[in-house]
């Protein structure tokens, strides 16, 4: 009986959204599995020429953050012809997407947060500092809870990155020639409150971080609450985007 509500008009939108979720993470799951074996496998290959004092989970992170925004713009470009051509209006697909979104995000924070926990257990049984590399200098996690607050806004900031890349996917599809050009600017805004939060060098180009000099004196919560507005409006304008995009037949 719930498979076939699933499939009526007013749910179906949820389980697909959930069904592309564990499809991505199922897809993905031998290079999530590879990134973490890498995390914790290449400091100790690492050590026995260097001393370690940098957290390899930070990097992890980051590099997950693009990953994201590939995720989203990728799936949600080559799903709009195929979902309409099977019969899903474009508002169920912004819904599916907007589900997908939430729980891709909360999938991928909760192992970096969990990754990092352990990460700090293991440099710590092995005498090493769990160090994040800052604008000016090297901010040690020197404690459990140091960590925890450390990895618990991953989760919000794979949302925005994930809500950046369907902006853009969405865009791409929408004004094929000239849409990708809203990577600039988003980028420009999601890289510079990421860089903010922390006061940090996310992995990646050092020109979208540029509106970081002007969040200084915001302060961490104020940034967060920021960047949690920005998703939320980066969501909003892929949905407008998504239901705004025409019906085109396919070509001969």
């Amino acid at each position: 009986m719930t498979a076939l509500q699933n499939l009526t008009l007013p749910n179906r939108r949820y389980s697909l959204g959930l069904g592309i979720a564990g499809a991505a993470l199922k897809y993905f799951k031998y290079w999530i599995l590879a990134a973490v074996a890498l995390a914790f496998l290449g400091p100790l290959a690492l050590s026995l020429s260097t001393e370690i004092d940098l957290a390899t989970w930070f990097y992890t992170g980051n590099i997950a953050k693009w990953f994201t925004a590939f995720v989203a713009g990728g799936f949600l470009y080559a799903l709009v012809p195929n979902m309409i051509a099977a019969g899903m209006t474009r508002r169920e697909l912004s819904v599916a997407m907007g589900v997908f979104g939430l729980l891709w995000s909360a999938a991928l924070g909760a192992l970096v947060f969990a990754g990092l926990l352990a990460e700090h257990a293991y440099y710590g049984a092995m005498g090493w500092s769990q160090g994040v590399k800052g604008d000016d200098a090297v901010t040690v996690l020197g404690s459990w809870g140091d960590t925890a607050a450390f990895a618990a806004v991953f989760p919000l900031l794979y949302l925005a990155y994930f809500a950046a890349g369907a902006v853009i996917g969405a865009a791409a599809y929408r004004w094929q020639n000239t849409g990708w050009l809203l990577l600039f600017p988003i980028l420009t805004i999601v890289f510079s409150l990421d860089n903010a939060v922390y006061d940090t060098e996310p992995f990646g180009p050092a020109w979208a971080g540029v509106l970081g000099r002007f969040m200084d004196d915001w302060g961490r919560g104020l940034v967060l609450a920021g960047t949690a507005v920005v998703a939320a409006g980066l969501a909003i304008a892929a949905r407008r985007i998504l239901i705004d995009i025409p019906l085109r037949s396919k070509k001969a």
